[in-house]
């Protein structure tokens, strides 16, 4: 009989702990889907993708030079030509030449580059590789955003049903402590069996209200992501807890975005090197100028006042080829031949740190997997000692001591079982989170 008052008990408590709720409750789909949408840490991520984005266009778009209009003014002491004349052109009437001290000057400027060694389209392909890098980073922030409110929630649901078991425990002591003080009033029990119940009914408030404040505090943590004031009642989720089948994930490793960022930092920091190399070769450029000259005659003239405009146009090619300063180039070269480097051995590393990781994580399911079974048993065991236990006490048979201890040790079992469970949905989604599946799920 103890035996299945006991099966029928540990049923009840793994019901309540481990299967969903209603659905009104806030689920963990809708969860993620508003951090996703809502997080503020996230959208600045995502902001850089635009910033990369107009980046890109920015150094394609020098390729085609640029479009100027230029206008200046110019007071001189002496008077100026509206423009370059030549000898031949002022054999005709010298004073009738256009002159000023006020020179206004309006028009357009072309500039493009021509030859840059390379320089500009190495520009352009950094671009583009920076663009993908902040892709790349954007998923994995989106990742790590996923995983991080998945294990809170999952905390929040794993604290909850520690409260709500708490709550049960202090509920029985509550009972059992009513029952030794009538007992006590009848003078069948001592006074220091009451001060013994008392002591623990108050040792299991104050754990209850730890892990009040620890559902508080893990609360505003979620609340925090979602950028929300308060987190509504959550539903439960279902913890299916089944055999493990490590996979070798090492063929996958160069297909995750946290290596491929990497690999893309070192083609990125490869052209930066072939860029160095560009003012080594000659810089050439073409520009081109068409205008308009203004000006009021000066007082030698013999049409003093009178206002002139002069139609001026040029268009030509400018060389400029630095030969020797000092050693910066050098410098600059050896500068980003380092910066390579560095990111090659950036790569190397974080390829040894995903498998480190990955080794982890399936060592934790596993461990989750046996804490798991483990507990259970554990649970059935200290659950029908209790019950015996207490048949016992009834009879005079025990302490009070050895009662109070195999609660407490049914209790703690509890606890553990709860925790082992939802510890190895935890894993599961970090397992997630490294193989970059986490939103998929």
């Amino acid at each position: 009989m103890v035996q299945k008052i006991f099966k029928l008990i540990l049923l009840i408590q793994t019901i309540v702990v481990f299967l969903p709720g209603g659905t009104s409750a806030f689920t963990l789909k809708e969860a993620v889907h508003l951090a996703l949408t809502n997080n503020p840490n996230l959208q600045k991520q995502q902001m850089n993708r635009e910033l990369s984005e107009n980046d890109l266009t920015e150094k394609k778009s020098q390729n085609f030079g640029k479009i100027d209009l230029v206008a200046s003014y110019n007071h001189f002491n002496l008077p100026r030509t509206l423009a370059p004349l030549t000898p031949a052109s002022m054999m005709d009437d010298p004073y009738a030449v256009p002159t000023t001290k006020d020179l206004f000057v309006t028009g357009i400027m072309y500039e493009i580059p021509i030859f840059t060694g390379f320089a500009q389209k190495r520009s352009v392909e950094i671009a583009a590789l920076q663009k993908e890098i902040t892709r790349a980073v954007t998923k994995l922030s989106r990742e790590e955003l996923i995983y991080n409110v998945k294990t809170l929630y999952v905390n929040i649901l794993a604290l909850k049903a520690q409260k709500e078991a708490q709550q049960s425990y202090i509920e029985a002591l509550q009972g059992f402590y009513d029952v030794i003080s009538q007992e006590v009033a009848l003078g069948k029990r001592a006074r220091v069996e009451q001060l013994k119940a008392a002591a623990e009914l108050e040792n299991a408030k104050a754990q209850a209200n730890l892990i009040y404040g620890d559902i508080k505090i893990v609360k505003a943590t979620l609340a925090g992501l979602l950028n929300i004031d308060a987190i509504p009642v959550l539903e439960n989720i279902a913890i299916n807890v089944a055999v493990h089948g490590e996979s070798d994930y090492s063929c996958e490793i160069k297909n995750l975005e946290r290596y491929r960022s990497k690999k893309l930092t070192v083609e990125k920091n490869e052209k930066l090197v072939r860029k160095s190399n560009a003012v080594y070769f000659p810089q050439i450029a073409f520009n081109a100028f068409y205008g308009q000259n203004f000006g009021a005659n000066d007082s030698s003239n013999r049409n003093s006042g009178d206002w002139n405009n002069q139609e001026v146009w040029q268009a030509g090619v400018n060389l400029k080829w630095n030969i020797f300063d000092f050693g910066n180039k050098k410098s600059k070269n050896q500068n980003a031949i380092i910066r390579k480097q560095q990111s090659c051995l950036e790569k190397l590393n974080t390829e040894l740190n995903i498998k480190k990781s990955l080794i982890e994580a399936n060592t934790e399911i596993e461990t989750a997997i046996r804490r798991y079974y483990s507990a259970e048993v554990e649970l059935s065991m200290t659950r029908e000692m209790e019950i015996i236990e207490q048949v016992r006490f009834d009879k005079g048979a025990i302490s009070i001591n050895d009662l109070l201890y195999a609660r407490a040790r049914n209790q703690q079992a509890l606890s553990r079982f709860v925790n082992a469970g939802y510890t190895y949905q935890n894993a599961q989604f970090y397992l997630d989170y490294l193989v970059e599946n986490g939103e998929n799920k």
